[in-house]
């Protein structure tokens, strides 16, 4: 016996539409990574700009999102400020934030950031934070609490830039070294950007860095269907695309309980009532996107799979529109129902009279004249 699925309280796509499904918690994942960055001030990181140039912004998060750009960077940097975390987060903040249903394409942004991320982590790479480059006189003097005969020889050092010689130098500054921010050899170091992304150190913990929030993200929208979809119709040439709606609409047009007993005037707002009942399968792909058309009027792919969907909102005129969307489908272009009328409905062809039964009658008093 098939295990009953609990319903999920419903909740909005974002397009006027409900879902009901299991919740997802990545959203959640990164307002609090976002929180938390924004909670690190530039202080903290020991990152507040250079004299004569605008300040640098005032949080890990702000920074994380100005990394390497041309405003930004340092001097000697080789990166131009069109790579890095900068191009990477501004893709995909965005869609994290959005209240509306994930798309493919944002859920194709996600997966891009996870790849890139790995080039980021390969050794050497200089697109690392643990790798960003400083340059350093490799021996230098402090005399009366200023720091003189640089050496023209240098040492570079990698992630952070305040270690020892940046305290003598700037003692305004009150900064102190923290030993795991900088390194003399490249990929050691663990800066705050590379906490911000990775996670793991003194700022943020193990599992708490933005790439773990875009992994979350990938796994939720692979195994956490949408279990149903209930949409407001504003595409029926869409919906009627749909074999089980065809069918549905097919099998209803006919059925006498939908006429009066001397007509073939369909009453609509009883027919679409029924069709309010009905919960309808979506078995590929293809329909999946015809139901996102219909419920969304926009040519969008949802990331999540959706398992079934119902109707939970619909006019006389929409009910209309998509019984002839359907007939116009068919084979049948006078459809007979079950009360001996033909559907008489504005927009479709004329009926080959009023009724089969007036033709019937005007033939039999036609032979006995």
């Amino acid at each position: 016996m098939a295990k009953k699925k609990t319903k999920k309280s419903p909740s909005g796509d974002g397009y006027g539409n409900t879902i009901e499904s299991e919740p997802l918690t990545f959203r959640k994942a990164y307002l609090e990574w976002e929180n938390k960055c924004k909670g690190i001030s530039a202080k903290e990181i020991q990152s507040e700009g250079r004299k004569g140039v605008r300040s640098v912004p005032p949080n890990l998060f702000e920074q994380i999102q100005e990394h390497v750009t041309a405003a930004f960077r340092r001097p000697e940097s080789s990166n131009d400020g069109t790579k890095g975390a900068y191009v990477l987060i501004d893709d995909i903040i965005k869609a994290l934030k959005d209240d509306k249903l994930f798309l493919e394409n944002e859920r194709d942004n996600l997966e891009k950031f996870q790849k890139d991320m790995g080039v980021f982590l390969k050794a050497n790479s200089k697109l690392n934070p643990s790798n960003i480059e400083f340059n350093r006189p490799e021996t230098y003097d402090v005399v009366n609490g200023k720091v003189v005969n640089e050496s023209e020889d240098t040492i570079t050092i990698y992630g952070h830039y305040v270690d020892k010689y940046f305290i003598d130098k700037y003692p305004k500054k009150k900064y102190k070294v923290m030993p795991s921010w900088s390194s003399r050899n490249k990929n050691e170091s663990n800066p705050p950007y590379k906490q911000a992304l990775f996670g793991g150190g003194d700022l943020l913990g193990e599992g708490e860095g933005l790439l773990d929030v875009i992994e979350l993200a990938l796994k939720e929208l692979d195994e956490k269907a949408i279990e149903l979809y209930t949409i407001g119709i504003k595409r029926a040439s869409a919906l009627a695309r749909l074999p089980s709606v065809q069918s549905w609409v097919r099998r209803n047009i006919k059925k006498k309980q939908f006429y009066p007993s001397n007509s073939g005037k369909i009453n609509l707002r009883q027919i679409g009532e029924a069709l309010l009942t009905q919960e309808f399968p979506i078995k590929n792909d293809i329909e999946q996107r015809m139901v996102t058309i219909a419920a969304t009027n926009k040519d969008i792919e949802f990331a999540q799979k959706i398992e079934r969907f119902k109707v939970g909102r619909i006019s006389n005129q929409v009910m209309a529109t998509l019984i002839r969307e359907v007939i116009s489908r068919g084979k049948e272009e006078n459809i007979r129902v079950k009360n001996g009328y033909y559907l008489q409905l504005r927009g479709l062809s004329d009926p080959p009279s009023e009724t089969w039964k007036e033709i019937k009658k005007s033939w039999m008093q036609h032979l006995w004249a």
